[in-house]
């Protein structure tokens, strides 16, 4: 990846710091809002990006919400179950990885149709 998109710093950062996000063992909101607010950095790849990744965007307002209502049923009350949690743990991170391949593949298309026109244009020229 750092080999590939060594011209686009800003992206390979937020590439980077994307995966970090979703391998770490405890997750916070911050993360994946700093993550996406990086993600706006970059019009042109996000305008490469799929419709999987727009639903993922909205769906990870859910697990997200949810979270939090459970974490708060669970240690308040005391009611709360932990496969709850877990499954919305799990569904955040599907979403969120879904956002990052997204962003990364579109960032690697970008980049190809640029090598491409900067070939056709020096073998025009």
């Amino acid at each position: 990846l750092a080999i590939r998109l060594h011209k686009y710093p800003i992206v390979l950062t937020t590439a980077f710091f994307l995966l970090g996000t979703l391998f770490k063992p405890v997750q916070t909101l911050h993360d994946a809002a700093l993550g996406l607010a990086l993600v706006a950095m970059a019009p042109r790849t996000v305008s490469r990006m799929g419709n999987a990744s727009l639903v993922s965007l909205f769906a990870i307002i859910v697990p997200a919400s949810l979270v939090v209502m459970f974490h708060w049923l669970w240690l308040e009350t005391g009611t709360g179950n932990a496969n709850y949690i877990f499954f919305q743990c799990l569904a955040y991170n599907v979403f969120l990885s879904i956002i990052t391949l997204d962003y990364i593949s579109a960032t690697v298309k970008r980049d190809k149709a640029l090598r491409l026109t900067e070939k056709i244009e020096l073998q025009g020229g």
